[in-house]
């Protein structure tokens, strides 16, 4: 029996380092690596997201997500909260689940707003530095968002003094 789900879904504020563990999972451990923020990019797209665009996007990362299954792999899918309910990530446990794909989730939430913008000072992205004032009140939303019920407490991990491998460890010993 397979000890790992198909997908593990993760998901969490900017600067959270979801990439990173996602990057890190999948060379780890042999799967796919999936970023939300490539489809992002691959349109052109930036800014405020409508939800022709977010249906778009979503529906393009479901389909990739379930081809990578059926072709028998694992997919670490990294991905933002953006919106109240959790979305992307209702969308996506939906989808996967309308599919018959076994999941799990992992929520990366920073201890503070303040840790959030250190962590997007650290990784320095121009564009991040340039609009630090806007970055500051998104990732204020985004913690909002992670309030939601909808967000179960076993899914939450504080990376604020973790490393990735921490992380990464914590996370593997769920499943022993």
């Amino acid at each position: 029996m397979n000890r790992f789900q198909d997908v593990l879904l993760i998901t969490g504020t900017m600067g959270s380092g979801k990439s990173t563990l996602a990057r890190y999972i999948a060379s780890r451990l042999g799967w796919e690596c999936i970023s939300e923020d490539d489809y992002w990019v691959r349109h052109g797209w930036s800014g405020a997201r409508t939800e022709d665009q977010e249906r778009i996007v979503q529906a393009e990362v479901t389909r990739d997500l379930v081809s990578a299954v059926r072709a028998g792999h694992h997919v670490a899918l990294e991905f933002i909260l953006y919106k109240e309910p959790p979305n992307p990530l209702t969308e996506y446990q939906e989808q996967l689940a309308g599919n018959g794909i076994s999941f799990e989730t992992l929520v990366l939430r920073p201890s503070s707003v303040d840790e959030i913008m250190s962590r997007v000072k650290e990784r320095g992205r121009p564009h991040d530095l340039a609009e630090l004032q806007e970055r500051r009140s998104g990732a204020e939303h985004q913690v909002a968002v992670l309030r939601s019920p909808s967000i179960r407490p076993e899914w939450l991990v504080d990376p604020t003094s973790m490393t990735v491998e921490a992380i990464y460890n914590a996370w593997l010993s769920r499943h022993d």
